[in-house]
């Protein structure tokens, strides 16, 4: 019988990434706002967790590239606190688009880095 390897299930990323998908959709609808932070933070906390157990589970190894999805979240929650205020008009999307690119940097970095380990 082959070992099974206890990997964290690649449905946490998957849900995680639906219901952030279903979060910026209901953020169209003014009516629905409310959901789409509902949808934010579970799908947030889904890929945290797998990053979580795949890190303590010692299937995933995190170098330097973490520091690049700690900038993008820090950059768009910044975005959008600045968002609410005039003053920061012209400079809360720069914010945010800066913020995206370092977590799909973050991304892209971190599946090659796992691609290639195996």
């Amino acid at each position: 019988m082959a070992k099974m390897i206890n990997k964290p299930s690649k449905w946490l990323l998957i849900l995680g990434g639906i219901f952030i998908l279903l979060g910026i959709l209901l953020r169209m609808q003014a009516e629905l706002f409310d959901w789409s932070i509902v949808f934010f933070a579970a799908g947030g906390s889904l890929k945290v967790i797998y990053l979580v157990i795949g890190v303590s589970r010692k299937i995933l190894k995190i170098g330097w590239e973490i520091i690049l999805l700690f900038i993008g979240v820090s950059l768009v929650m910044m975005g959008v606190f600045f968002k609410n205020y005039s003053a920061f008009d012209h400079l809360y999307r720069w914010f945010i688009l800066f913020g995206v690119i370092c977590k799909v940097s973050f991304l892209v970095i971190f599946v090659r880095r796992q691609k290639l380990r195996k």
